[in-house]
């Protein structure tokens, strides 16, 4: 009585659980189906004061705003481009950058300039992890390296939460 009882739960639960052979198949589009848009390694924008002890810094990268010490070609590791933070980074790449055509695509929204976001690259010369941009530029992708820790201010991030 117990087994058949047994047999019957477990039946059901198998049944309402989709059994335990399915197997999922990647889709034409290359993902499972159940995948996010949004890029998840990104960090979202920290809220003022947060961090490791050093306050941050007024986020530059409002419509028209761009942290003044900017520069760099953004062209490989070794020259990224300097911005202050990560809003800075994601305004600069949807509204600073511009395709071989002209233009930037990403029509400064902060929110596509992050979803741009590939990932960090690893540490340059000086020390800063550097991300990876790709602008969906209508030539093809535009990659773009941006050195988020390029102000003072966040120069200060990096070294109070390394210890330095």
């Amino acid at each position: 009585m117990h087994r058949t009882l047994f047999g019957l739960a477990l039946a059901a639960c198998l049944v309402g659980c989709g059994g335990g052979d399915e197997v999922t198949y990647a889709r034409a589009d290359g993902t499972a189906g159940g995948e996010t848009r949004s890029n998840q390694n990104a960090p979202p924008p920290e809220p003022m004061g947060a961090g490791v002890g050093v306050a941050a810094p007024v986020p530059t990268g409002a419509p028209g705003v761009a942290y003044p010490g900017r520069r760099g070609s953004g062209t490989s590791l070794e020259d990224p481009v300097l911005a202050c933070g990560p809003m800075d980074s994601y305004v600069f790449v949807a509204s600073e950058v511009q395709c071989p055509g002209g233009g930037n695509p990403l029509g400064g929204d902060p929110e596509a300039g992050q979803q741009a976001r590939v990932g960090n690259v690893g540490a340059n010369g000086s020390g800063h992890i550097i991300d990876l941009y790709r602008v969906p530029c209508p030539s093809g992708p535009l990659e773009v390296y941006v050195d988020l820790y390029g102000c003072p201010e966040w120069e200060a991030r990096l070294r109070a939460f390394e210890g330095r």
